[in-house]
């Protein structure tokens, strides 16, 4: 089996990558590294490829759903892999490997203590390759298969505090990923989720193979360019993903409100108004309609070079509009869901479908 050992190098690139594939969510760079860091001090973790794995072999998505009021951001490695045991002690069979479920900076790292821990091998086909607001849209098309049971384990909230809870749910993937994100507000803060166990043949075909691999490449570009400056940094991951940069100025005023469980609003910021329901989804200029999710839309920090998350945009912030093609990303299959797009639409007063070929 072809293998790649995750070094502190690697995380920095995977992160810094992840962070841009976020469009504004995917939670932010330093709880990230934090995350990763901690999973290299257990042992050996390895980067596989889906092809170097039994086609019938079983893959886990490993992921974390997050309270948008969230008063404890407290989650342990215990938790993390007590939602593989918990999926193991329900009958799934162990896995041969796990895959996070997004690209965004913390998305990238969801499996890596769990994976580090148990001595599992994380895969680079994670469920897509970029972030995005819903589990449904994560689930790689799963909730299209006829008859197929969504199993979901979940475990988190502050012990300390008496917060914690774990438990399984098996039925469909909208209500169940729905209960578990009402559990992680019942306890103020994050769960762990280790859910949707598939064949590796499965992600094959619906995930998104050599997306980590992507971040990897846009991080040690971002990397490189670092002592050149802010500008040089952007420039680097706009080159890897033939991006359009918009440089903007100061963020004019941010409209926020929570929908569906998630942090929704608008930001206006250099004549351009900017739709988010957790990431970017829409971008116009005067009324014309110029980035439409799943293409890329993320507003960087024009002093720093960072990706600002949608949750930590303020009035007064230096910002810069970066744009790329859905063309340029790994998409996987719960992309070519039109249903998947509607509350979207109807959340954000935005039409989304008729820019999109689905």
């Amino acid at each position: 089996m072809a293998k790649t050992e995750l070094t502190r190098e690697l995380l920095e690139a995977a992160v810094l990558g992840a962070s841009i594939l976020g469009g504004g969510g995917g939670g932010t760079v330093e709880e990230a590294l934090e995350v990763g860091e901690t999973a290299l001090k257990f042992g050996p973790l390895h980067l596989v490829d889906p092809e170097d794995l039994e086609a019938w072999g079983t893959i886990v998505t490993c992921s974390t759903v997050t309270c948008p009021h969230r008063k404890d951001p407290f989650i342990s490695p215990r938790a993390r892999v007590r939602s593989i045991e918990l999926l193991l002690e329900s009958g799934a069979p162990r896995p041969s490997g796990l895959i996070p479920n997004e690209c965004g900076s913390t998305g990238i790292v969801n499996g890596w203590i769990e994976g580090a821990i148990l001595g599992i091998p994380l895969v680079d086909a994670p469920c897509n390759g970029r972030a995005h607001p819903t589990p449904e849209m994560g689930s790689m098309g799963l909730h299209l298969v006829e008859g197929y049971v969504s199993s979901q384990s979940f475990a988190g909230g502050n012990p300390a505090k008496g917060a914690y809870i774990e438990g399984i749910l098996r039925g469909a993937v909208d209500t169940v990923s729905n209960m578990i994100r009402q559990d992680a507000c019942v306890v103020g803060g994050i769960l762990a989720v280790a859910r949707n166990p598939v064949s590796v043949a499965f992600v094959r075909e619906n995930g998104a193979p050599g997306a980590v691999k992507q971040a990897i490449r846009i991080g040690k570009a971002m990397k490189g360019a670092a002592e050149k400056g802010p500008e040089a940094v952007i420039a680097a991951a706009a080159e890897m993903l033939s991006a359009t940069v918009i440089r903007c100025g100061e963020v004019e005023a941010v409209d926020r409100f929570t929908a569906g469980g998630i942090d929704t609003g608008t930001v206006f910021l250099g004549g351009h108004e900017v739709t988010f329901w957790k990431e970017y989804m829409t971008l116009e200029k005067d009324g014309e309609r110029l980035a439409t999710f799943p293409d890329l839309i993320t507003i960087l920090d024009g002093d720093t070079g960072r990706v600002i998350p949608s949750d930590c945009l303020q009035p007064g912030m230096n910002a810069v509009l970066f744009t790329a093609s859905r063309r340029e990303l790994v998409l996987g299959g719960g992309m070519r869901s039109a249903g998947l797009f509607e509350p979207a639409e109807r959340i954000l007063g935005k039409p989304i479908l008729p820019f999109l070929a689905i």
